[in-house]
């Protein structure tokens, strides 16, 4: 998000407020206020790698994780990070509906990794 010259607001923050997450609460959770984000000073260059967006490795595979209107909701947990950025970006097509992930692995031949936190990967109500 661009502030004016030399100044961004940390990706951290933007996602945040992308997520849905309000401006005081955001603010709050960084440890930062307005005055002190226009007063930074930015790197005229910020490198945000797509291909990991809503992707994180843990452990021996990749989870898929998004959080939307203050709640994060799980994607399911992939063997390779490819396996993981294609379901992602089927998701993306359909607007993260969560019910579609099964459809979406059938369709793309991918399997999702169970593990001992599998509940934590289940399905939410729609």
């Amino acid at each position: 998000m661009w502030l004016g010259e030399g100044a961004m607001i940390p990706h951290a923050i933007t996602e945040d407020l992308r997520n849905g997450m309000g401006l005081e609460e955001c603010l709050i959770k960084h440890e930062t206020n307005l005055k002190t984000l226009f007063d930074r000073e930015y790197p005229d260059e910020i490198k945000c790698d797509p291909e990991w967006r809503y992707i994180e490795k843990r452990g021996r595979g990749y989870n898929i994780k998004k959080k939307i209107f203050k709640s994060t909701y799980y994607y399911g947990k992939y063997k390779t990070l490819e396996d993981a950025q294609q379901v992602r970006d089927k998701l993306i097509c359909i607007n993260w509906k969560q019910n579609q992930v099964d459809n979406i692995c059938k369709e793309l031949g991918i399997t999702r990794i169970p593990g001992k936190n599998e509940q934590r990967y289940s399905e939410v109500p729609q």
